[in-house]
């Protein structure tokens, strides 16, 4: 018999700090972790982008100096969801890592004490299973941007077909390094200044750096939110333009809300970049299932994009808004920029909140729907 998958806590570690109720608040009020930087390690000139400060993290883990700093901010995630929820790290509970570059700054440090294989990701998944002595060794879920948002898909599979499993670990996370940056360089991606998603003069993306954390469970505790259903399908358009009709994202809505009986929406929290291609394409696919005029945000004016974090970054604040009946706002937006409409939601607003569907694009026409519900 299927089972009824939630989620029952989350953390998030961002350059606004550590916790999911911290970022939350701090989002109603509007900060944003987003500031221009000089580095010459990521870029010959200045970016504006979201970075941790590692004085949050640098001296609360225990043999800090085996472990990268992409890894040291997976484990701490980790053990704050173990800690508080007193997890079981045995055969009964899953880990589903999900990163798209993983250790790759790894490449053009030569000072770095790690051997060249720690840059593959399954090195990694190995080292984060053998600081905490996991039954189970983790999955590793690479798929571009949707990452985050399709390992929690995969974690609710897992979770709802096979008996041998309670429990699942989700964690996303990316740091920005020079590799990152050369490529979004390279397409001319980057904006000059804090990116403004749907808004008529955006000019590009911000690069951001987080590590959210889902504790998902076949137990509805308390302040647990159903994951009510997903939808995934690539439209292979192109390997890094979106689709000009949405055709990939569309169908992913088509999936999800079909599975999910088709509910009210209260809320969108979409990809939104801030390129001119993603946050059009986005809203063609909603404008064609006929969600124009459902409440929408976009959170990376706040983060930044934030890669292979960001689905279930975005995710778990959206979990927060439900919790709380509140809608965060999508920061930057004056003057609607793309060719169909949307509702971008443009203060904080108090109202009944049930049910939100978050979508996600990446790389090679990937795409993601889900829909969650308040229990």
């Amino acid at each position: 018999m299927k089972a009824e998958v939630f989620i029952a806590g989350d953390c998030i570690i961002s350059p606004l700090g550590t916790g999911s109720r911290l970022n939350f608040e701090k989002l109603l009020l509007g900060e944003t972790a987003i500031s221009p930087i000089d580095d010459p390690a990521l870029a010959d000139h200045r970016i504006h982008a979201a970075r941790i400060a590692d004085n949050q993290w640098i001296e609360k883990l225990r043999n800090a100096q085996q472990y990268t700093r992409l890894e040291t901010l997976f484990i701490l995630a980790i053990q704050q969801l173990i800690d508080a929820h007193r997890i079981p790290v045995d055969e009964r509970t899953l880990v589903l890592l999900s990163t798209t570059k993983g250790n790759v700054s790894l490449l053009h440090n030569p000072a770095a004490q790690f051997p060249p294989s720690r840059v593959h990701l399954s090195a990694m998944a190995h080292e984060i299973q053998r600081y905490f002595g996991f039954a189970n060794q983790p999955i590793t879920i690479s798929n571009a941007c949707i990452s985050g948002a399709l390992a929690l898909s995969v974690a609710r599979q897992l979770l709802q077909y096979n008996e041998a499993y309670d429990h699942a670990l989700v964690i996303g996370g990316d740091e920005i390094s020079k590799f990152i940056v050369s490529g979004f360089d390279a397409f001319q991606a980057l904006s000059d200044g804090r990116c403004r998603p749907f808004d008529r003069d955006r000019n590009g993306l911000n690069l951001g750096e987080a590590i959210a954390a889902a504790y998902v469970s076949k137990n509805a505790s308390e302040d647990a939110i159903h994951i009510k259903a997903a939808g995934s399908s690539n439209d292979a358009n192109h390997i890094s333009g979106p689709s000009r009709t949405g055709e990939g994202l569309y169908r992913s809505i088509c999936e999800a809300m079909r599975l999910a009986d088709d509910p009210m929406l209260d809320f969108i929290s979409a990809h939104g970049t801030a390129t001119v291609y993603n946050d059009e394409m986005e809203a063609i696919a909603l404008h064609r299932y006929g969600l124009s005029e459902t409440p929408l945000h976009s959170l990376k004016a706040y983060y930044g994009h934030t890669l292979g974090a960001s689905g279930l970054l975005e995710t778990i604040l959206g979990l927060h808004s439900l919790r709380t009946n509140q809608l965060i706002p999508s920061l930057g937006f004056q003057h609607p920029g793309t060719s169909k409409p949307l509702n971008v939601i443009t203060q904080p607003l108090a109202r009944p909140l049930k049910t939100f569907l978050k979508t996600a694009s990446g790389f090679g026409g990937c795409n993601i729907a889900m829909v969650f519900e308040k229990v």
